[in-house]
């Protein structure tokens, strides 16, 4: 079986969508401050198809 393939231009036009939400969010004093968690947890399964998952920051470490 093959892996199911993600579409990246859309994935990319939802994490853009969400981005600009979070950021009327903190803009706007009260705005939806009950989503705040579902849209963090939503931005990094949307960073992580688009990413992918594996490409973490200690990946490159200089420790060799």
């Amino acid at each position: 079986m093959s892996e199911k393939k993600t579409d990246k231009g859309k994935a990319a036009k939802k994490l853009h969508g969400l981005q600009k939400r979070m950021t009327r969010m903190e803009e706007n004093e009260g705005h939806a401050l009950e989503k705040l968690g579902k849209r963090k947890g939503m931005l990094k399964k949307l960073k992580d198809k688009l990413m992918g998952t594996f490409k973490r920051k200690d990946y490159y470490s200089d420790d060799e």
